[in-house]
This record gives C-alpha cells, sequence and structure tokens, in this order.
C-alpha cells in the first residue's frame, strides 16, 4: 500500500502582524516593514521589544526624489521615504513574518527554512537625451502639483483641527483638495503616456558581485564558489534582473530569525515565525563602471571608473526571501543545504538615502566647538604648545619668502585654526545671505547680534503658531509693524559687514524689502527663526518619538 502525501501548502512572506493596521490592505499583500532607531544597539532593542521603534515622520522622514540625471530619472514619484545614515545617529532594520498560504496564514515551522535573507534593488528608467529636458520638465510639474495637493491637506486637517470658519470653510478646501487630486491624476496620466511614446526603457537592477576568470576577463561572480574564478572583494556592478527570480544572482544580506524567550508568553513574536535584518546605509563596495575606450591596466581589468555602491542620488527597494528545504537533501546544520525553491515578499517601499551633509541628518547628532578662552591661549602660547597640524610646502608652491630650498613646515594649533574659521564665518555668512538673496538660510540658524530684542508679547504670538500654519492677510499685518524692526535691525548689521568687507551691497532697501515678494507663511517662518536666534539649543521635533504599540486582540480575532 502506498501512501500519497499531501503537497505542502505555499508560503508567504509578509509585514510582521503589528505593521497590518498600519500598511492599509489585506495582511497577504503587506510588504516588508522599516523599523526606524536612534541607537547602534537596534537587535538587542528589537530582539527585546519588536513594537518599539521610532515614528517615521511624514515631514522628516520624506524628501523630494533625486534630480534627474541627464538619461536617468527615477521611477517613482515623490515625495520618497528618506533614510538617514549611521553618522546621523539614525538606524534601520527591516522585518517580515513567515506564513502558509491558507486561510488564517498559519505560521510553519521554522526549520522548513534552511536560507533568509533580502536583496538591495533600484528601479530606474532610461530616458532618451532628446527627451530629457522634457523628462525634468514634466516631473518638475508633478511635482509642484503634488506638493499643492499636500498643502491643501493639511490645511484642510488644521481647519478641522480648529473648527475655524464653520462648514463652508471646509466645503471649499475640500473642492481644492479634489481639484488638486485631478491634476495629480491627469499629470500621472500624461507622464505614462509620454515615457511609452518615446520610448522611456525602465529597468530593475540588482547588485552583481565581480570575478575574474582564467583569461583574465572580469564576469558576474555566480551564486556557487568556482574553482576557476577569483573573487574582486568590494567590486560590483548594478545590473539588470526579474522581479522573482528562481536562482539568486545578486548579492545577499542576511534575515535572521527572531526567537522570542519561551518564558515570555506575551512576547510579539510567541507563535510567530519572523525574521529581520539590518538595512544596510553604506557600504565599502565599489561599483566598477566599464570605459569602451582606453588600454587595459596591466591587472587586465578594463579601464574602469569607481563610484560607491549606495549613494543620495538613487532610488532603492527591498526585497526579502526565504528558500523552503528541499526534503530529498540532508540537513546540513549551520549553512544552506539545498537548492530549495524560493519564496519571495513584495517589494518595500521605495527609499532613497540621506546625503552626508543632511541637514536634518546633521542636527540629530550636532557638534559642539568651544572656542577657547584668552587666558588659555596665552597659557598654550606660554607652554610652547603650537602643535596640531603640520603643513609641508614644497618650493615651488612656497606662498612667502623663505630661505633654503627644501620644503617649510608651518605648525598650526587646532584652535587658531578654528578662531580663524569662526570669524571668516561669521563675516562673509551674512554677506552671502545678504548679496545673493537667500533669506531662507536663516530656517538654519545664522547668528545674530546679541544685541536684537524683541518684546515678549511678539514672541508668545508667534511660538503660539506653528510654521507651516495657514497664515493669512490679517496676521501678517499684525506682525509686520513688530516684526519688521528687527528685519532692519539685521540688515543694518549685514551691511555693515559688507563695507568692511569691502564689498557694495545691492541696491536693495533693507532686509525687509528682500521678503516683500514671499508668502504670509514664509515671512512668518524667518520672523519666527530671527527671533529665535541660535541661543535656543532645541532637537528636531521629530527626535525620539516612539509608535504606539499594537495589541494581538486588535489584529487577530479572540
Amino acid at each position: 500500500m502506498t501512501t500519497h502525501l499531501p503537497p505542502p501548502h505555499d508560503w508567504l512572506l509578509t509585514a510582521p502582524w503589528w505593521h497590518w493596521p498600519r500598511q492599509e490592505v489585506r495582511p497577504e499583500q503587506s510588504r516588508p516593514a522599516l523599523q526606524k532607531y536612534a541607537t547602534p544597539g537596534l537587535v538587542d532593542e528589537f530582539l527585546t521589544d519588536p513594537q518599539r521603534r521610532l515614528v517615521f515622520d511624514e515631514t522628516a522622514d520624506r524628501g523630494p526624489g533625486p534630480s534627474p540625471a541627464a538619461r536617468f530619472v527615477p521611477a517613482v514619484g515623490t515625495p520618497l521615504r528618506k533614510l538617514y545614515l549611521a553618522t546621523h545617529h539614525r538606524h534601520y532594520l527591516v522585518a517580515v513574518e513567515l506564513h502558509c498560504d491558507r486561510p488564517g496564514l498559519p505560521s510553519p515551522r521554522r526549520d522548513d527554512v534552511c536560507e533568509a535573507g533580502f536583496v538591495v534593488r533600484r528601479r530606474r528608467a532610461s530616458v532618451p537625451a532628446a527627451a530629457s529636458t522634457e523628462a525634468r520638465t514634466m516631473l518638475r510639474d508633478l511635482a509642484l502639483a503634488r506638493s499643492r495637493l499636500a498643502t491643501v491637506e493639511k490645511r484642510l486637517a488644521q481647519a478641522v483641527r480648529a473648527r475655524r470658519g464653520g462648514l463652508s470653510r471646509a466645503h471649499v478646501l475640500t473642492e481644492q483638495q479634489a481639484a488638486a487630486q485631478q491634476k495629480v491624476t491627469a499629470l500621472q496620466s500624461t507622464l505614462h503616456e509620454w515615457a511609452e511614446a518615446v520610448g522611456v526603457d525602465r529597468e530593475l537592477q540588482g547588485w552583481r558581485p565581480l570575478s575574474v576568470d582564467a583569461r583574465g576577463d572580469i564576469v558576474p561572480l555566480p551564486e556557487r564558489p568556482c574553482p576557476g574564478l577569483r573573487p574582486l572583494p568590494g567590486l560590483g556592478r548594478w545590473e539588470e534582473v526579474g522581479e522573482l527570480p528562481s536562482e539568486l544572482t545578486e548579492a545577499v544580506f542576511p534575515l535572521h530569525p527572531l526567537v522570542p524567550d519561551p518564558a515570555d508568553t506575551g512576547h510579539d513574536a510567541t507563535g510567530r515565525t519572523l525574521y529581520f535584518g539590518v538595512v544596510p546605509t553604506g557600504t565599502l563596495d565599489l561599483e566598477l563602471l566599464s570605459t569602451a575606450d582606453g588600454p587595459a591596466l596591466p591587472s587586465a581589468e578594463p579601464r574602469a571608473d569607481r563610484a560607491p555602491r549606495f549613494d543620495d542620488a538613487s532610488v532603492y527597494e527591498i526585497r526579502c526571501f526565504v528558500r523552503r528545504h528541499d526534503p530529498a537533501c540532508p540537513r546540513r546544520h549551520g549553512e544552506r543545504d539545498c537548492h530549495g525553491r524560493l519564496t519571495w515578499s513584495e517589494p518595500s517601499e521605495p527609499f532613497r538615502l540621506a546625503g552626508q551633509l543632511d541637514p536634518r541628518g546633521t542636527a540629530h547628532r550636532p557638534v559642539t566647538v568651544r572656542l577657547p578662552n584668552e587666558q588659555e591661549l596665552r597659557a598654550a602660547a606660554g607652554l610652547g604648545a603650537a602643535g596640531g597640524i603640520r603643513i609641508g610646502t614644497p618650493p615651488d608652491v612656497r606662498f612667502d619668502k623663505a630661505p633654503g630650498q627644501g620644503y617649510q613646515i608651518c605648525s598650526f594649533s587646532i584652535p587658531l585654526i578654528t578662531i580663524v574659521a569662526s570669524f571668516v564665518l561669521r563675516l562673509f555668512l551674512p554677506i552671502v545671505v545678504f548679496v545673493l538673496q537667500l533669506w531662507f538660510l536663516l530656517a538654519l540658524r545664522i547668528c545674530l547680534p546679541p544685541s536684537l530684542s524683541v518684546d515678549a508679547a511678539l514672541q508668545a504670538e508667534l511660538a503660539a503658531k506653528p510654521p507651516d500654519f495657514e497664515a493669512d492677510a490679517a496676521f501678517d499685518a499684525s506682525i509686520k509693524g513688530r516684526v519688521d524692526p528687527v528685519f532692519a535691525a539685521f540688515a543694518t548689521e549685514v551691511a555693515a559687514a559688507a563695507e568692511g568687507a569691502g564689498l557694495d551691497p545691492p541696491a536693495t532697501n533693507s532686509f525687509t524689502g528682500g521678503l516683500k515678494g514671499q508668502p504670509p507663511p514664509d515671512r512668518f517662518r524667518t520672523a519666527r527663526s530671527v527671533i529665535g536666534g541660535v541661543h535656543s539649543l532645541a532637537a528636531p521635533k521629530d527626535d525620539l518619538r516612539y509608535e504606539a504599540r499594537v495589541e494581538r486582540a486588535e489584529v487577530f480575532a479572540v
């Protein structure tokens, strides 16, 4: 008598159960979840309490897509999720949950998984060179329409919370929201039709490690080691890949199982099959960019330029996978033991990486440099402590006449360099703002004369409203008489600095005049920035806010 075992159920890889309510889709359609942390010990924090994570702020953690290059534009719209770097004191995990594809989404056994990991991909759209200008224009129009829609939605939400203006105002804003949404939809449709007409080539790219074969040619490194190939550590290329390949050819980052403490019956992973991995926001890997011309190098590698694997000009996504153990293969604990079937997740939400000098990112980890006082400098000079930085100047680029033919060695104390740099910064920064009319830079906390003061009533009035409020003409007029003197005083300081530097300021009436053409909300934000000055050292408003917990009873029927 022959016993026929039923075929195993297919698997599904979804977001962890506590993310289901937020993704607003059916659980089986949810995608890998990104979780944000402010500590490099994020793994320990996740193991202890998987739900404890920082809030993704819809303003600070989103930003415009990268500017389109000559032949490449992002394949997604803006705004995008923005991931900060480890140097910004921000770290990220990707988390998924494994299920059997049957009613109730039961969890399979963890032992049936022989490999789990994720890949980082980027989507790009190659635009013909002749159509690149038109592409920029259409993308800019779409971004402006989305910005207008976001502004109207914010105003509508504020009006509802404030309950001001009655039903008539809410009705007007609702009509504006519908019109803005209709314009966004129309521009999206036009962009898609245009892309098909001009032949935009969309491409999904994955990272392929490289190796050198016996003839000295550079070829992709296969999934399994090959005796005839010599790997090139740290070098790879972005190459086109399939959405759901049956074989892995891309570089893989590991996913680790979340195994709860058996004694902790209330742990979020109890009874579930969960995996997590650390999202790479930086790596030492380099992309090898081959060029068609030029002789080969002595190492048999073609002449090539190198670029970082990850940058702030691309749009990325993550796909997670698990490999099912093939019962016909023997078990080998601690490593992949078969060529079993792969189960892929949906792609994560698209994201881009913040730049190294991102203003919000660097604000998460500010650096304070205290200049030494005169007494400390005199003491250092008396001790002969002039070291710090030594500069060797060759004879052919020497800046001053000195005897001798060798290198001139100059030693500069770091406090001396800091004092000079600080003086130059304070001297030229207001000149740049004034001459180039870059008034918005005041929002980045430019130093102000300490003699400036504002009455307490105005400070309280400005602090009472959020910086993104819907300002009207009446409010702008009410603060104009008290804010303009502050602007005028600052303009006097800027003009004096410009004259002292030997520059003629442009023919502008005053600092206030440079703001006359700005919308009332921008005038308000600048006024509050000027009045706040640099004396209030506050962290970003989105800093260290944690997501609310989701209880099992909210997701699963009891």
